[in-house]
């Protein structure tokens, strides 16, 4: 049910993934208002973060699922309707309801379910699924923006009537077929504090890796409300170069995915993800650079292989035991999404700035100088071979 659910919602949302920005600024948003609705999302997930990690080893993940397929109905229902930019906002104060109950619930349920020596590529071949079915997207995404009047608010708002008719119909068989997921049994009173406590009782690697993690916010939380805005009003990309995009990247990760997860699996998750890393600084630089919107395709390719490994939540997961990990990633959250209030408008500054690709190189510099170090030197590798 993971399978089908992450597979279904991924070529769903490839119909509208690469049009959000655009579609919000069609809608009235200026710069600096794409920047703030970001750090709106991002308070919200700050504030809701730890409860959700914590109802997460609580209570039956099934419910708690159900619970965050419904609230992301509602908030692609917002989008479809949206009237102007204060619709998006509304959604975007739901986003963060949805990622931390059925996005959690359902890192843990396949977590939990694989062994040891078999999880970054079982986590891999998730994902291999859910870009599959997301392959099939982009390119009738295009035809349809075309077809209902090119890269305009009545031109996307069609492929987000037909992502709500999808989401509803998916969500509601996921929910019927899932099984019970229960928690794991735990003796004493209810203690929130101390629930929380004990995930960094003897622990090695865990603040190092809330440094990494709010790194990584910064990088993408700068970058991604303007990626698409920067290639289409800078570059010159129109409505099937996008499209194009989505699919080379989609179709290296599907290609890499396999050897770098099986690689994360026998020499190491720091191994595999530090030997893909350098692949999005490629592509961060040819976004900068690129002289013809062609060029972009190339870029998205290295994107896709920088994002074929799962080793990077592999790693995230195993930091503590299972019956720790919905705290655990209450926590992290808590950290990245403070990070994430202020990335995105930072990242508003910077391209209104007078250097705009400057919201691009500095993510560049603190990936590749700070985050990845970080994470090379201070990081406990988590594979545990066989004797």
């Amino acid at each position: 049910m993971m399978l089908v659910r992450s597979g279904g919602a991924n070529f769903l949302m490839n119909f509208t993934s690469s049009y959000t920005s655009y579609y919000t600024k069609e809608l009235g948003a200026s710069n600096q208002i794409l920047g703030y609705l970001s750090s709106v999302s991002a308070l919200v997930s700050m504030i809701i973060s730890m409860p959700a990690g914590w109802v997460s080893d609580r209570y039956n993940l099934k419910h708690v699922m159900g619970i965050g397929m419904a609230i992301q109905i509602l908030m692609i229902a917002l989008y479809a309707f949206a009237q102007n930019w204060v619709w998006i906002l509304l959604a975007m104060v739901l986003n963060p309801f949805t990622m931390a109950l059925m996005f959690r619930s359902q890192n843990v349920m396949i977590s939990n379910s694989l062994l040891d020596t078999d999880r970054a590529t079982g986590m891999g071949l998730r994902m291999i699924t859910a870009q599959i079915l997301g392959l099939l997207s982009p390119i009738p995404a295009a035809m349809l923006i075309e077809y209902f009047g090119g890269l305009s608010v009545e031109g996307i708002r069609p492929l987000y009537y037909f992502r709500l008719i999808g989401l509803t119909i998916l969500y509601g068989y996921v929910y019927w077929k899932l099984m019970d997921v229960e928690p794991s049994i735990r003796v004493g009173k209810v203690n929130f504090l101390k629930d929380f406590r004990e995930v960094f009782k003897d622990k090695k690697g865990l603040i190092p890796w809330i440094f990494v993690g709010g790194c990584g916010s910064l990088v993408w939380s700068t970058m991604q409300t303007f990626t698409i805005i920067w290639c289409v009003d800078v570059k010159g990309a129109d409505a099937f170069t996008v499209g194009l995009m989505t699919t080379i990247s989609t179709v290296a990760a599907i290609v890499f995915s396999l050897p770098s997860n099986r690689l994360a699996d026998v020499k190491g998750r720091k191994y595999a993800f530090i030997i893909t890393r350098p692949a999005l600084w490629i592509w961060i630089l040819i976004i900068v650079f690129a002289p013809h919107p062609s060029w972009l395709l190339v870029g998205w390719f290295f994107r896709g292989l920088g994002m074929s490994s799962s080793a990077y939540e592999t790693i995230q997961v195993e930091l503590v035991p299972a019956h720790q990990r919905g705290r655990w990633l209450g926590i992290t959250n808590t950290f990245s999404a403070l990070i994430r209030i202020f990335a995105p408008i930072l990242g508003a500054y910077l391209y209104d700035s007078g250097l705009p690709a400057l919201t691009f190189l500095v993510p560049l510099a603190v990936d590749s100088l700070i985050r990845t170090p970080l994470l090379m030197f201070k990081v406990p590798e988590t594979l545990r071979k066989p004797s």
